[in-house]
């Protein structure tokens, strides 16, 4: 059973993405900030990332490229990420593209599914 982490600052898009997921069948842990996310990266693998990118502290981009060197160095792999944001900004997405998808909020979870599909 593939395991999903999903990072958002945002309790009602956590708890919805969350949902459809558990739906469809996939293991989910949810994180609030970057350093959650960080903790339970460090502590499990996991298959995939849903990170959004703008919260206070921490952005999703940073955490994300953390999460993926700790990968990296514990299981010699790399993982695949998605991120969801309410922000088109040039800056963002050109960061974001080098290392993940972009999904634009509000989204359609049928696409968010899709996707997380075609990474798993």
């Amino acid at each position: 059973m593939k395991k999903i982490l999903v990072l958002d600052d945002d309790k009602l898009v956590l708890a919805s993405v969350d949902k459809i997921l558990k739906k469809e069948g996939y293991l989910t842990e949810l994180a609030q900030s970057a350093q959650e996310a960080l903790e339970k990266a460090q502590a499990q693998e996991f298959d995939l990332v849903i990170s959004d990118i703008r919260m206070p502290g921490k952005n999703g981009v940073e955490a994300v490229r953390e999460i993926r060197r700790l990968f990296d160095e514990k299981m010699k792999k790399d993982i695949p990420i998605i991120f969801i944001t309410g922000y088109a900004e040039i800056g963002d997405e050109l960061k974001a593209e080098n290392i993940g998808e972009i999904i634009l909020k509000p989204f359609d979870l049928q696409r968010l599914l899709i996707t997380v599909r075609e990474y798993l």
